[in-house]
């Protein structure tokens, strides 16, 4: 899980709905079919993970809402 070092700063719940999110995410933009060569899939992912605990500690905690936050932040970026 790619959150597991905030778990100090978070909840079993609130870890879950994070990981939750960022794996959705990553399979939304592979079901895309995203143009990503095998060294932007690092920073893709790594934009997400990045995007979602920016997000969780402002207070989002909705896995959905974590997960469209994190999709729009890529897609502005793109």
């Amino acid at each position: 899980m790619p959150f597991q070092e905030f778990s100090p700063f978070f909840g079993p719940d609130e870890l879950d709905a994070m990981a939750a999110a960022y794996n959705a995410a990553w399979y939304q933009l592979w079901i895309a079919r995203i143009a990503v060569t095998p060294h932007q899939v690092g920073v893709v992912k790594r934009k997400l993970a990045q995007v979602i605990l920016a997000s969780a500690c402002t207070g989002k905690r909705d896995r959905e809402l974590l997960k469209d936050v994190a999709l729009r932040a890529l897609s502005a970026t793109t």
